[in-house]
């Protein structure tokens, strides 16, 4: 894989913050079960909690087994929306950096996952950013609703 998903994970967090920032004054803004703090919060714990410690272990040659990662039961009340997207970005940031710093070897290097079946470093890349595509669409929903 290209260094293109760099770009495409900065670009879409940027997105999704920015829609995130943009409701955020709507205290009655919600997608499904979740207000802007909960999504904020679950990115943030979702980044941190499943993709960084998956794809260390995957990049160790652990040849690892995940099960499929939720959050959704968490608590996130005590968080505060701008701290859960501080904490996003800076992983995010960290996570690219660190799968910067691998080897095409060790980028190849495979897990496997219930749900994805072999994952290897690049692959999880993209099961983040297809997470991120998830919630901006409900996002956009949301826009869509406030503008009518």
């Amino acid at each position: 894989m290209s260094e293109e998903i760099f770009e495409r994970l900065a670009s879409s967090q940027q997105l999704v913050i920015a829609m995130l920032r943009l409701a955020a004054d709507d205290s009655s803004a919600r997608v499904g079960a979740w207000d802007l703090r909960d999504i904020a919060a679950h990115l943030a714990a979702t980044e941190r909690d499943c993709y960084v410690p998956r794809i260390r272990s995957i990049a160790a040659g652990e040849n690892p087994t995940f099960d499929f990662f939720t959050n959704d039961g968490t608590d996130f009340s005590g968080i505060h929306l701008d701290d859960a997207l501080d904490e996003w970005t800076a992983t995010r940031m960290m996570l690219i950096g660190y799968v910067k710093t691998l080897d095409g070897e060790q980028r190849a290097l495979t897990g496997r996952h219930e749900r994805y079946g072999e994952v290897t470093v690049d692959r999880y890349l993209e099961i983040a950013l297809e997470h991120d595509r998830d919630h901006l669409r409900g996002l956009e929903n949301l826009a869509g609703q406030r503008t009518r």
